[in-house]
């Protein structure tokens, strides 16, 4: 069995999948961890220490920018909800998080063209015939880049830390593939790039995802006691990505995962791993067989919070704690897919799992995306409307930011 921690989250050393004598071992796990819980820390991923150190010894200087280099960044000047966010900036479940974040993505050129069915300023001849008037497109676009005068190194050291855990979350997939007696492979289509017949070029049937990437940080906390502390990102499922892959800087913790029985359980930060959770569109499409699992981040109370979203240059309080640093990485999926395409690719076997071992009564799943989302582009565009109002009414306007609200 995989060991545990703090009543029952696995570690599974992913390079047993190298060794034919462990890979079953490690896949039973694997399918048990997603069939259980949803989450997990896996070790042996294979992702460089030096990549993961060079972005991390960053965070302290990316965040103590002057407040001006901040709000220069502000996700208030990105239509694609990139950028800078301080705290109370972003909403979950109607309250506002203790935190403040940089939302970064894989670097793509805006492709959205609200009069034409053509990139603005993409390769045409690998987008030939879509239409990309469709709202949601206007989610995808480039970065905000802080200063290399503030930040010296950081695009780099960014860059090569979201292609090594890409490059993960892609390994992990077919992991999970197999797990399920899928075979491994099938959920290519979503992430491959255009391929090549002869000297024609085939058009890919998705367009390729953005990955999105939180650096986040949290203010000290002087004290373990839960029940005394705050928001700091209220209890909620992943729907921004696929699967989620968080790296937890440090040795401070806070975050804590539902368990199926009800109660929380501390997912604290263990040495060289990543927390690997499932977000709601794999729940979705596998019926529920995979987990999509509720989990929140308690931190200090002694910050008060201001009245209205404001970019401010946090003071930690009297306190012998460190602010908590962490790094979920989103893997993204084609906003020109629907959970009902996806389902498709899944086998009936995956997804009656869920059914045969709760019963007929207990089909449904209480997670499922409403059908009116079934697009994940817009399931994805009213997400990020609802965390971030303003942005949303600065540049979609107030009638698409009062529809999504609803």
């Amino acid at each position: 069995m995989a060991s545990t921690v703090k009543r029952g989250l696995p570690i599974l050393d992913l390079s047993k999948a190298d060794d034919p004598a462990q890979k079953a071992e490690l896949l039973g796990e694997l399918r048990e961890a997603l069939f259980q819980i949803g989450f997990l820390y896996i070790k042996g991923h294979g992702v460089s220490p030096s990549t993961i150190s060079d972005l991390v010894k960053l965070l302290p200087p990316l965040f103590n920018q002057p407040t001006e280099a901040k709000a220069a960044l502000s996700k208030k000047n990105s239509p694609h909800f990139l950028g800078y966010s301080g705290y109370a900036e972003e909403v979950t479940l109607g309250e506002k998080d203790l935190r403040e974040q940089f939302d970064l993505a894989t670097e793509l050129p805006v492709i959205y063209a609200p009069s034409a069915h053509k990139p603005q300023n993409g390769n045409s001849s690998t987008t030939s015939g879509r239409d990309f008037s469709k709202l949601y497109w206007r989610l995808r676009g480039p970065n905000q880049w802080p200063s290399e005068a503030h930040v010296p190194g950081f695009r780099t050291a960014f860059t090569r830390y979201h292609d090594a855990v890409q490059e993960l979350s892609y390994r992990f997939v077919h992991l999970v593939e197999e797990a399920f007696g899928i075979p491994a492979g099938t959920f290519d289509a979503f992430f491959s790039k255009a391929a090549s017949a002869g000297n024609a070029v085939v058009p890919k049937k998705y367009v390729p995802p953005q990955h999105r990437i939180k650096l986040i940080r949290y203010p000290p906390s002087p004290t373990s006691d839960s029940s005394a502390r705050s928001q700091g990102v209220g209890a909620h499922k992943d729907s921004s990505g696929w699967l989620t892959f968080l790296y937890q800087v440090g040795r401070e913790e806070g975050l804590q995962v539902l368990s199926p029985d009800g109660d929380w359980i501390s997912a604290p930060p263990i040495e060289d791993t990543f927390v690997v959770n499932f977000g709601n569109a794999f729940e979705a499409a596998t019926e529920g067989a995979v987990k999509a699992t509720v989990h929140r981040v308690l931190v200090c109370p002694t910050y008060t919070m201001p009245e209205a979203p404001v970019l401010i240059l946090f003071k930690a309080p009297s306190s012998t704690s460190n602010p908590r640093y962490s790094i979920p990485f989103f893997q993204g999926l084609p906003l020109d897919i629907t959970v009902s395409e996806i389902q498709s690719y899944i086998p009936l076997s995956v997804r009656r799992l869920r059914r045969d071992s709760e019963g007929s009564a207990h089909g449904a799943v209480s997670s499922f995306l409403d059908p009116r989302w079934d697009s994940l582009g817009e399931s994805q565009l009213r997400k990020w409307i609802r965390s971030h109002e303003d942005v949303a009414r600065t540049w979609y306007g107030d009638d698409v930011a009062d529809f999504y609200l609803q």
